[in-house]
C-alpha cells in the first residue's frame, strides 16, 4: 500500500496529552523516556485455551515487580497479549442478541483503543465505520471496555484514557492478508485522530495499564474471567525514566514485548521511513514494534525473518554455517541489516508465530524453561516455581533465537539449527536469486584500479578546515596506525568561541552509550564488531533486486594494494562497477549556499532519477581552482534529505537506490568521517590525508578502521550499518541545523549561520590567493592556568589574585558557555558579611569535592595527599577505581567516597563500609563510553596489594559495568549498595550527553542519593585525542538540563547534583551552583595544586613530578630513565590543597555575599542572578528558571510497598541475635525472585560489627529456590551460602571471601534440576569459593580476582562445531573469564565461546574431552581474539589445583545426597591430567602510546 511516510515529532495521542497536562507538570513532556522492563511468556504445550496460561502470566510479572519502575508506588506500567478469548466474546456477543459464534470465525477481529481524556469516542467510531468499506469490515459490535479506575493510583488517574473495544469480521483469504488490512486500517487511525490502537488484529490482543502487575487483573476485570482463555500469554513489566508517562507507552504493543534499548534507532526509523512506513512519535520499542509490522505486512515476510533482519547475527557466527545458510543470511542483511542494535530481550508474536530473541552480544537475559503445562520464556526464571518444572532451564546466549508456531491444538518449537532450517527454507522459498551471496563474505574481491592521490598542500589542506591539531593528529595515525593518545581532558575553547571559525564538524559533540544502553568494549570483543558497509543499490526485504558491493570498511583507499589489504575499493573502481554520477560541492563567486546547495540537490535528483546506483561527492579540486567548497557536511546531509523524500510509485524513497561516498579534502580526522557517515555517506576517502601521507594509506586506512570501531563500540554500537545522527552541534545557528537535519544547543539565531559559513569560505580563499592562509594554532587554558593554581597552593598569591588571572584569561579566551556567564546582582541587593555565608553542604564545611583519582594511575604520596587534605578541610575525596591501601581503609570514613566502575578493582564489603559516598562510575566526561589499561610497569607491590592482582601484571578496566546494561539493573546495583552499607550516600556518575537530563530522571529513580554530571573538559588518566576533544558535552549544559528534568518531575529535592568537568574558580562555582548543581568536584586542579605542570603523559609513567608515577625517589627516577624528578611530599602536598581549596571557599563565600545571600543553597537553580551577554551563543534555555510543577503537589496519596529487598534485611535482623554462638545454621526456602540480594546485608552488617562475630554463618536455601539478582553480593567470611534451586544474575559479585555452593533443587518429581546461574556470576570476586552445579549464562567470571570456582555443568552430549553458534550449546553462555587477573577457575562442560579475553592473571581449568569433540583444537576455536593466552596440558600444580577444586565439589555433592553425580567427578578425579587443560595468559604488556589508562 503507498503511504507517503514523513516523520512524526511525536502522534497525536501524546499531543492531545501534552495540550492537557502541560500545564499542571511542565518540562514533563520535553523528550520520550529510555524503557527497560521484564518480559514474560506461557504456551500452553497441548495448544489448549486455558485460564490458567493467562493467570500464570500475570502472577509471573507480579513476581517482577523489582524490573518494574514506580512514581509515588504507582508502577510504570504493565501488560499482557492474549490470543482473542474467543469464549470470552461468544458470551458478550450473545448478550448482545449476536451470533456468540462468530468470535471463533477466522475473520473475526478484536480492536482494543485508547482514546484520551477530552476527547469523544464516537469521533474513532465513526471513523471506523466510515473506513469500512474501504477495507472489507463488518462491525458486529462495539463497547467502551470494562475497567475499574479505583484500582488506579493518582498519578496513572491522570492519564487514564477511555478504552474502547470493537469487534467484527473482515474479509480476506489469508491470515496474512487479514493481518495486513488491520495494520492498514490502523494507521489510518492513529494518522487522523488522537488514539492510540493497542491491539487490532484476528489472532490476539493486548492490555495494558499504567500501574503494576499486581492491578493489572483488578484495572481490567476481563483477565480475572474464567472464560478469558489463551494458549499463548505475553507479559511486559516497564522501567520508565520518566516520572509522568502515558498509557500509551506500556508494552506490549501490538506484537512485541522489549526489554532493552535500541542504540540505533536514528538508523532504524530512517530504514522505516526509506520503506513508507509511517513513524509512531513514540519510545525506540514503539518505532520497532512498526517496522517489523511493516516488514510483514507491506514485504511479506514472516515475523522471523523480520526479526532475523534487523536482528541478524553477527557476521563472525554466520561465517561458521553453510554456503547456503550464509546466503540466507546475507540477502536478510542487504535488504535489512543490524538496525536493532543495543541490549535487548524480545518476545514478539504475529499471527500464529511466536519469536524469542536476545541481541548479538547477550546483554539482556532471557530464559527458557518447561514446565508440567507450558513452555515459558522470562526474564528472570524464579518468578516459575521450580518444583513445577520438569527440566532444566537455560539462558538464551547472545544472538540466540526460539520460534514457536501456534494453531490447530498444536504447539512445535524450533530452536538452534531448527531456527536456521526455517530461515533457510522461508528464504530461499521467495525465489529470491540469493545464489552465491556468501561470497559476500570475503570483501568486494575483483581486480581494483588505482586513484589519483590528489594534490593538497599544506596551504590548501588548511583552506579546507585544517588546523595543527588536525596535522599532528594524522601524522600520529599515519604513522602508528592508531588514534594518538593524550591526558587531561580537552581544554581548547569551543568551536563557537573561536576567532576564526572551523569546520562544521567542530561544532558537534558525539553522543555515548550512559546507563541505559552501555558502551561495549572493541578491545575484548573484536569479533562481534564489523565496518562493513554496502555501496549501491539495496534489495527490497524479501527480494534481491539490488546491485551493491560489501565493503569491510567504508574508508576508501587510494591504491591497489591497500584497498585489496583492507577488502575496500578505491573511488576510481566504484566508478567502473557502478552507474555513477560525479557532484562537486562549490561555492561559486556571488552565490549563496542555500543556492549551492539547491544546486547541488538538482543534479543529485537528477543523476538519481536517471538511474546512477552512486553519487561521488569530490570536493578535491576546489580552492585550488578558484572555487570555495562548501562544507562537505552540508553537501551529504541536503543530499541524504532530499534522496530519502523523494519516492517512487509504489511510495518507496529513491535513497535505496543509490549510495553516496565522498572524496574529500575536509576528512581531517576521525571526527569528520563519523558524522559524515552518521548524516547518510556510505563510504569515504581521506585524500587530504592520502596526499599528505601517499605512503601510509595502510596505516591510515588501519589506524581510521580501528577508530570507527571504537567510536561505535562507546555508543552500545558493534555494527557501522547502525550509526546515525547520533551527535549534537552546540552554537550552530537554527539555519544549518535545519540544513544538516541535526539536534543542536545553543544556537537559534545568535548561532553561527548560512551567512556566517559564507563569509568564512570566502575569507579562506581569498587568503589562499593573497598567499596568507595559515593554521589555525591549538589553543589551550591549562599551560596558562598551572602557574597561578600552583602560586595559590603555594601562599604566593591571595585568592582574589588568583581568580582575577583566571577571569582575565577568561575574557581573552573563553572556553565554554560558562566562560560567558556573570552574576547579575540585583540593584537592591542587601549587605552580607561574607563571613557569615553559609557554604556548607551535607555535613561537609565546603562544596568541593576531590573528584576521583586511582590509586595506580596516581603516585602514593598525591593519592594519599587528597584524602588527608579532605579531612583536613572536611569535604570529600573520592577514591578512583584502583582501591583503597589497606592500611587507609576504616580512617576516613566521613571524608572518603569509594568508587565502583568497571574494574571492581579492591571492592568489597570492607572498603564500601569505609566510606561516606559510594560512587557508581557509569563514565567520565573525558573518556565516556571507555575503560582503562593500567601497564605493568605501574603495577608496584602496593598497587597489587590495593587492586587485589599481581605485581608487574598490566590491569584492565572494562568500558562498562558488566552488570549494569539497563536502568532497572542499575536500580539492582544502587538497592545492593545501600544493602551492604546502609550508612554510605549512592552516588552515580554520569557523562554529559544530550539526553542527560532524562537519564538523569532514571537515576534519581533508580533509588540513587547524588547524580554526579562530568563534563567533557575535566579528566585526570588518558584518553584518545578524539575522544577528549570530541566525545561529551560540557558540564553546564548537563548541570541545567539535569536541574530542570528534576524539578519538572517534582524529584529535585530527593537527590544532589553534583558536576565536573574542568572547573577553576569560585565564580565557576557560583555559576554551576546557580545552574542547579549542590557541589563540585575538581580533579585536575586538584592535581595542579600539587605541582602539576600540563605535560599530558600521564599514561606512560614518566611524570617528572612525581603525582602520575609509583616513582617515589630521585635514584628510582634515574634508573628509569627520567631527566628530572622532584618527589611530593606528603605533608606539604596537604597543605597546598587546604590552601587552596580555603581560598577557593573563602571566594565563594564573597560571590554569595554579593548576591545578597546569606548560604549557598540559596543559590541552588537562581539561574535568575546570571546574565550572558554575548552573540557566540543563544543561553536564554539554559538561563530560564526550573520550573516547579503544581501538579505533583497536588496529587495526594501515595501507595506504599514492602521494600523490595526487606527478606535479606530481615535475615540479617534474625540472625544477629545470634552472633554470640559459634556457628549459626539458617534454613528458609523456597525463597523466590523478588528475594534480592540475600546475604549481603549480612555481611555487611557483620563487616561493621565491632563485637565478637561467629566463626561460620550458613544460610541454606532448601529445594526449589531460585532467589533473585544479586545472592551473595559482596559475599565475605563467616558466612556460607547453599541453594538447592538455582540462582540469577550478579551471584557472588565483588566477594572477599565465604562459600556459594548452587545446586540442583527437587521438582514435583523428585527429579533434580536447574542448578544453573546467571549473568556476570562472581564478577570482580576477590575471594572465596563458589561451587555450581549446572551451568552459567553469558559473562561468568568476568574480572575475576582472586576467588575459587567451579562450574559443574556437563558436556549435553558430542560437540559439533559445524552448527555454528557455540554459545547456544555451551555450558557458560559467552565471555567467560573477561579481564581475570587473579584466581581459579575450573569448567567441566564446554566453556562457550570468546573466552579468556583480556585475561592477565589467574588460571581457568577447561574440560579436555576429545571423544566427545571437546579436543585441544576445540578449546582453542572458544578463545576470544582478545585472548593473550596459552592452553597446556596441566602443570604439576594444575593436577594439585584440579584436584583440590574437585574435590570439594565431590563432597558437596555427596552431602547433597547426589551420588550418580559424586561418581561422574570422581571419575575424573583419578587422572586430572588426561581430563583438563589450563589456560593462562601469555605475556602481555601494551604500547602506552596507544592505550589508555
Amino acid at each position: 500500500m503507498k503511504r507517503h511516510s514523513q516523520p512524526l515529532p511525536e502522534s497525536l495521542y501524546r499531543t492531545a496529552e501534552r495540550r492537557r497536562l502541560e500545564r499542571d507538570f511542565p518540562g514533563s513532556f520535553d523528550e520520550i523516556g529510555h524503557d527497560a522492563c521484564g518480559i514474560i511468556a506461557n504456551v500452553r504445550k497441548t495448544g489448549e485455551a486455558t485460564h490458567g496460561n493467562v493467570t500464570r502470566t500475570v502472577e509471573a510479572l507480579a513476581r517482577m515487580a523489582h524490573r518494574s519502575g514506580e512514581v509515588r508506588g504507582e508502577g510504570d506500567g504493565c501488560g499482557v497479549q492474549t490470543d482473542i478469548p474467543r469464549q470470552l466474546w461468544r458470551k458478550l456477543l450473545g448478550d448482545e442478541g449476536l451470533d456468540g459464534d462468530k468470535a471463533y470465525d477466522p475473520s473475526f477481529f478484536v480492536g482494543h483503543f485508547f482514546v484520551p481524556q477530552g476527547h469523544k469516542p464516537r469521533e474513532l467510531l465513526d471513523a471506523l465505520h466510515a473506513a469500512s468499506g474501504r477495507y472489507g469490515l463488518s462491525i458486529l459490535m462495539e463497547r467502551q471496555g470494562a475497567v475499574y479506575s479505583r484500582a488506579l493510583g493518582p498519578v496513572a488517574r491522570l492519564t487514564e484514557p477511555l478504552f474502547v473495544q470493537v469487534v467484527g469480521l473482515i474479509k480476506g483469504d489469508t491470515l496474512r492478508e487479514r493481518e495486513g488490512k488491520l495494520f492498514d486500517l490502523g494507521l489510518e487511525l492513529e494518522e487522523k485522530q488522537p488514539v492510540h490502537v493497542v491491539s487490532f488484529s484476528v489472532a490476539t490482543v493486548v492490555y495494558k495499564v499504567r500501574g503494576s502487575a499486581e492491578i493489572l487483573a483488578r484495572y481490567y476485570p476481563d483477565l480475572a474471567r474464567n472464560d478469558y482463555t489463551s494458549v499463548c500469554s505475553i507479559g511486559h513489566n516497564r522501567y520508565s525514566t520518566n516520572t509522568l508517562s502515558t498509557f500509551e507507552q506500556v508494552q506490549p504493543f501490538t506484537m512485541l514485548a522489549h526489554n532493552g534499548e535500541i542504540n540505533t534507532i536514528e538508523r532504524l526509523r530512517k530504514e522505516g521511513l526509506q520503506l513508507g512506513v509511517p513513524l509512531t512519535g513514540g519510545s525506540d520499542s514503539q518505532d520497532l514494534n512498526r517496522v517489523m509490522a511493516g516488514y510483514i505486512h507491506d514485504h511479506g515476510l514472516t515475523l522471523l525473518e523480520a526479526v532475523e533482519s534487523v536482528f541478524p547475527p553477527v557476521l563472525s557466527e554466520v561465517r561458521a554455517f553453510s554456503s547456503s545458510l550464509q546466503d540466507a543470511y546475507l540477502g536478510l542483511r542487504a535488504a535489512g541489516g543490524p538496525l536493532a542494535q543495543g541490549p535487548a530481550a524480545i518476545i514478539a508474536r504475529s499471527g500464529t508465530e511466536c519469536v524469542f530473541s536476545v541481541d548479538a552480544l547477550g546483554l539482556r537475559p532471557l530464559w527458557f524453561g518447561e514446565t508440567e503445562k507450558e513452555y515459558f520464556w522470562s526474564s528472570e526464571r524464579g518468578v516459575i516455581p521450580l518444583g513445577s518444572m520438569v527440566r532444566d532451564p537455560a539462558p538464551f546466549s547472545p544472538g540466540e533465537k526460539m520460534v514457536a508456531c501456534l494453531g490447530d491444538g498444536v504447539v512445535r518449537l524450533h530452536a538452534n539449527e531448527n531456527v536456521q532450517r526455517l530461515i533457510l527454507e522461508r528464504v530461499h522459498g521467495k525465489e529470491a536469486g540469493l545464489e552465491n551471496a556468501h561470497l559476500r563474505l570475503l570483501g568486494p574481491g575483483g581486480d581494483v584500479a588505482e586513484s589519483d592521490v590528489a594534490e593538497l598542500p599544506s596551504n590548501v589542506r588548511v583552506a579546507f578546515g585544517w588546523d595543527r591539531w588536525d596535522e599532528e593528529y594524522v601524522k600520529a595515525l599515519a604513522e602508528k596506525g592508531a588514534e594518538p593518545i593524550s591526558s587531561l581532558g580537552y581544554d581548547g575553547p569551543i568551536a563557537a568561541l573561536r576567532a576564526e571559525k572551523p569546520n562544521l564538524a567542530e561544532f558537534f559533540k558525539e553522543t555515548v552509550a550512559v546507563v541505559t544502553n552501555p558502551a561495549i568494549d572493541r578491545e575484548r570483543e573484536i569479533e562481534h564488531f564489523s565496518t562493513r558497509v554496502l555501496v549501491g543499490r539495496r534489495p527490497l526485504p524479501g527480494s534481491s533486486d539490488g546491485h551493491s558491493v560489501e565493503l569491510v570498511t567504508p574508508i576508501l583507499a587510494a591504491t591497489s594494494d591497500v584497498a585489496k589489504k583492507h577488502k575496500t575499493l578505491t573511488v576510481s573502481e566504484l566508478k567502473k562497477r557502478f552507474r555513477h554520477a560525479e557532484l562537486t560541492p562549490n561555492l561559486r563567486a556571488g552565490e549563496s549556499i542555500k543556492v549551492a546547495l539547491a544546486r547541488l540537490v538538482a543534479d543529485g535528483l537528477e543523476a538519481l532519477r536517471a538511474d546512477a546506483e552512486l553519487l561521488i561527492l569530490d570536493d578535491t579540486r576546489l580552492y585550488a581552482n578558484g572555487e570555495a567548497a562548501l562544507d562537505v557536511l552540508l553537501a551529504v546531509a541536503v543530499l541524504e534529505k532530499a534522496f530519502a523524500g523523494a519516492r517512487d510509485e509504489s511510495g518507496i524513497s529513491l535513497r535505496r537506490r543509490a549510495s553516496v561516498v565522498v572524496r574529500s579534502a575536509a576528512v581531517r580526522n576521525l571526527h569528520d568521517v563519523m558524522l559524515l557517515i552518521g548524516l547518510g555517506a556510505e563510504a569515504v576517502e581521506p585524500a587530504a590525508m592520502f596526499a599528505a601521507y601517499p605512503d601510509h594509506g595502510d596505516q591510515i586506512v588501519s589506524g581510521l578502521s580501528k577508530g570507527i570501531e571504537k567510536v561505535m563500540s562507546t555508543m552500545g554500537i558493534h555494527e557501522i550499518r547502525g550509526y546515525g545522527r547520533i551527535f549534537t552541534a552546540m552554537g550552530l545557528a537554527s539555519d544549518i541545523l535545519e540544513t544538516l537535519n541535526v539536534t543542536g544547543i545553543w544556537g537559534s539565531e545568535k548561532g553561527y549561520g548560512l551567512k556566517d559559513l559564507e563569509a568564512t569560505a570566502s575569507s579562506r580563499l581569498a587568503k589562499l590567493q593573497a598567499g596568507t592562509l595559515a593554521p589555525d594554532r591549538d589553543q589551550r587554558f591549562n599551560p596558562r592556568l598551572f602557574k597561578a593554581a600552583f602560586s595559590l597552593a603555594n601562599g604566593e598569591i591571595s585568592p582574589s589574585d588568583y581568580s582575577a588571572r583566571i577571569r582575565a584569561l577568561e575574557l581573552e579566551m573563553p572556553l565554554a558557555a560558562r566562560s560567558l556567564l556573570d552574576l547579575d546582582v540585583p540593584s537592591d541587593v542587601e549587605k552580607v558579611d561574607p563571613d557569615a555565608v553559609d557554604i556548607a553542604v551535607g555535613g561537609h564545611s565546603l562544596p568541593f569535592v576531590i573528584s576521583a583519582m586511582s590509586f595506580g594511575s596516581q603516585g602514593e604520596t598525591a593519592f594519599r595527599s587528597y584524602v588527608e587534605a579532605a579531612k583536613k578541610l572536611n569535604i570529600v575525596a573520592m577514591n578512583g577505581e584502583g582501591g583503597e591501601i589497606p592500611e587507609m581503609l576504616m580512617h576516613y570514613n566521613h571524608w572518603r567516597g569509594q568508587q565502583v566502575a568497571s574494574g571492581r578493582f579492591g571492592v568489597s564489603s570492607v572498603m564500601l563500609n569505609s566510606c561516606a559516598v559510594i560512587e557508581i562510575k557509569v563514565g567520565q566526561g573525558a573518556k565516556p563510553g571507555e575503560g582503562g589499561h593500567l601497564p605493568g610497569k605501574k603495577v608496584s607491590a602496593k598497587v597489587a596489594a590495593a587492586r587485589h592482582a599481581a605485581q608487574g601484571v598490566d590491569l584492565i578496566s572494562p568500558s562498562n559495568n558488566h552488570d549494569v546494561y539497563s536502568i532497572e539493573d542499575l536500580a539492582q546495583l544502587i538497592e545492593e549498595l545501600k544493602t551492604i552499607a546502609p550508612a554510605a550516600k549512592i552516588s552515580v556518575k554520569v557523562p554529559v550527553v544530550h539526553g542527560i537530563g532524562t537519564i538523569a530522571l532514571g537515576v534519581a529513580k533508580a533509588g540513587a542519593h547524588i547524580i554526579t554530571v562530568s563534563g567533557f573538559e575535566g579528566g585526570t588518566g588518558a584518553a584518545r585525542m578524539h575522544a577528549l576533544k570530541y566525545a561529551g558535552m560540557p558540564v553546564e549544559y548537563g548541570v541545567a538540563r539535569a536541574h530542570r528534568a528534576l524539578s519538572a518531575a517534582g524529584i529535585r529535592d530527593k537527590v544532589e547534583l553534583w558536576a565536573d568537568g574542568g572547573l577553576k574558580t569560585a565564580l565557576d562555582v557560583a555559576r554551576i551552583v546557580a545552574l542547579g548543581a549542590d557541589r563540585v568536584g575538581f580533579g585536575t586542579l586538584s592535581m595542579v595544586a600539587i605541582g602539576c605542570t600540563i605535560c599530558r603523559g600521564c599514561q606512560l609513567d614518566t611524570c617528572h613530578v612525581g603525582i602520575t608515577t609509583q616513582v617515589t625517589t630521585a635514584e628510582e627516577a634515574k634508573a628509569h630513565g627520567f631527566k628530572r624528578f622532584v618527589p611530593r611530599e606528603l605533608p606539604v602536598e596537604v597543605e597546598r590543597l587546604s590552601r587552596f581549596f580555603t581560598g577557593l571557599g573563602d571566594e565563594l563565600r564573597g560571590l554569595v555575599a554579593s548576591l545578597g545571600l546569606t548560604s549557598l543553597r540559596e543559590l541552588r537553580g537562581r539561574t535568575d542572578l546570571l546574565k550572558a551577554d554575548t552573540d557566540a551563543l543563544d543561553l536564554s534555555e539554559m538561563l530560564e528558571v526550573a520550573p516547579k510543577p503544581e501538579g505533583w503537589e497536588k496529587l495526594g496519596r501515595r501507595v506504599i510497598h514492602r521494600p523490595l529487598n526487606s527478606t535479606t534485611r530481615m535475615l540479617s535482623e534474625w540472625i544477629a541475635d545470634a552472633f554470640d554462638e559459634d556457628e549459626i545454621i539458617y534454613r528458609d526456602g523456597p525463597i523466590q525472585s523478588s528475594d534480592r540480594a540475600m546475604g549481603t546485608h549480612l555481611v555487611g552488617t557483620l563487616t561493621r560489627e565491632k563485637r565478637r562475630v561467629p566463626g561460620r554463618v550458613k544460610l541454606h536455601f532448601e529445594s526449589g529456590s531460585i532467589p533473585g539478582n544479586g545472592l551473595g553480593a559482596f559475599n565475605n567470611a563467616p558466612v556460607e551460602i547453599h541453594v538447592e534451586g538455582g540462582a540469577q544474575d550478579g551471584v557472588g559479585k565483588s566477594a572477599l571471601g565465604g562459600r556459594i555452593l548452587i545446586l540442583k533443587g527437587r521438582n514435583h518429581q523428585g527429579e533434580r534440576i536447574d542448578g544453573s546461574v546467571g549473568k556476570s556470576f562472581a564478577y570482580g570476586a576477590i575471594g572465596g569459593r563458589f561451587l555450581v552445579q549446572g551451568s552459567a549464562d553469558s559473562r561468568f567470571c568476568v574480572r575475576l580476582s582472586g576467588a575459587d570456582v567451579v562450574l559443574g555443568g556437563e558436556l549435553r552430549g558430542k560437540v559439533d562445531d559445524s552448527l555454528g553458534m557455540l554459545a547456544t550449546r555451551a555450558n557458560a553462555k559467552g565471555y567467560a573469564f573477561e579481564y581475570m587477573t587473579a584466581g581459579r577457575a575450573l569448567v567441566m562442560g564446554d566453556p562457550g565461546p570468546w573466552i579468556c579475553s583480556g585475561m592477565s592473571g589467574g588460571v581457568v581449568y577447561l574440560r579436555h574431552a576429545p571423544e566427545q569433540g571437546l579436543d585441544d583444537e576445540a578449546l582453542r576455536r572458544r578463545l576470544a581474539k582478545g585472548a593473550n593466552v596459552v592452553v597446556l596440558p596441566l602443570s604439576a600444580s594444575g593436577v594439585a589445583d584440579v584436584r583440590e577444586l574437585l574435590g570439594d565439589y565431590h563432597q558437596a555433592l555427596v552431602a547433597s545426597e547426589q551420588p550418580g553425580a559424586a561418581r561422574k567427578v570422581a571419575e575424573l578425579l583419578v587422572d586430572p591430567a588426561t581430563h583438563f587443560r589450563m589456560v593462562i595468559p601469555a605475556a602481555q604488556a601494551m604500547d602506552q602510546s596507544v592505550a589508555t589508562e
